[in-house]
């Protein structure tokens, strides 16, 4: 079997495991890294092969311990699980450092909405940030997803291949039937492009760039910008943080914990020590 045909395997495999094509697309690339590398057919490349791979790109590359744990599970996906050749899983690499993200107040995110001269960009940030979602599921949610009598909605099959509920309001409903009557030919999608099929999550970002530019807000401003943003006013609001890691459809608690840093509830009632030293 040639490296290419490799690479068309691996792409099956990820395929019947429901993975991202984003991921899919990942692992392609650092597997042909890989190939590259080392210049030797897939079933010649041993494990000291694989570990100055990994050497190379943290040395030489510089690479992020994020990125180093990606390309590790993508030669870890074909060597160990397909192949159960090499133990590439337990090869160390570069920890991921932990930084916080950056997160829009409440009054930016409203300013961000006011200056939108669309009913379809201000609805693009009304609910991506009232409901929490990620960009792909905003561009890929459709009308049968939503139960406006009950005020919820479904994301299906969001990260992790999860289903996970969403909760609606009167004024965002009303938004999206008046935006639905605007569209000249139907659709399954809520966003839309005019022949029917839906934005690309490209297309969002760049519309809530210059959102964000016209509202005049400083920070870096990015489409998941607004699923922070739901996670910290959440627990700003006092919402039980189990509830919030439910709503934000994350597997590992640890993940939802990010808002509690982030929020400016942790800091009630501490105060800062500069007032102590003015009160001495």
């Amino acid at each position: 079997m040639k490296n290419d045909e490799v690479i068309e395997k691996v792409e099956r495999e990820l395929k019947l495991l429901g993975l991202s094509p984003r991921t899919i697309s990942s692992y392609q690339l650092y597997l042909k890294e890989l190939f590259k590398f080392t210049g030797k057919l897939h079933s010649r490349i041993q494990f000291k092969d694989i570990k100055q791979f990994l050497e190379y790109l943290t040395l030489e590359k510089n690479y992020s311990g994020s990125s180093l744990n990606i390309v590790r599970s993508a030669i870890s996906f074909y060597y160990e699980k397909m192949l159960e050749k090499y133990p590439v899983s337990k090869i160390r690499v570069k920890k991921v450092g932990k930084k916080l993200p950056g997160v829009l107040t409440k009054q930016e995110v409203k300013r961000i909405i006011d200056v939108a001269d669309s009913l379809r960009d201000k609805l693009i940030v009304q609910i991506m940030y009232s409901c929490g979602l990620r960009v792909s599921e905003a561009t890929n949610l459709k009308l049968e997803d939503l139960d406006t009598s009950r005020m919820v909605g479904i994301i299906r099959s969001g990260k992790g291949n999860k289903d996970r509920a969403i909760q609606l309001n009167t004024p965002l409903v009303n938004n999206i039937e008046a935006y639905l009557k605007t569209k000249k030919l139907p659709s399954k999608f809520i966003f839309s492009k005019t022949n029917g099929t839906p934005y690309t999550t490209r297309s969002f970002q760049i519309i809530i760039k210059k959102l964000a530019e016209k509202a005049g807000i400083t920070k870096r401003v990015h489409s998941h910008i607004f699923r922070h943003a739901f996670g910290t006013h959440l627990v700003e609001k006092g919402i039980n943080i189990v509830r919030v890691q439910g709503m934000m459809g994350h597997s590992n608690l640890e993940t939802t914990k990010t808002y509690v840093n982030l929020s400016a509830e942790q800091f009630k009632g501490v105060g800062n020590l500069l007032d102590d030293l003015e009160e001495e």
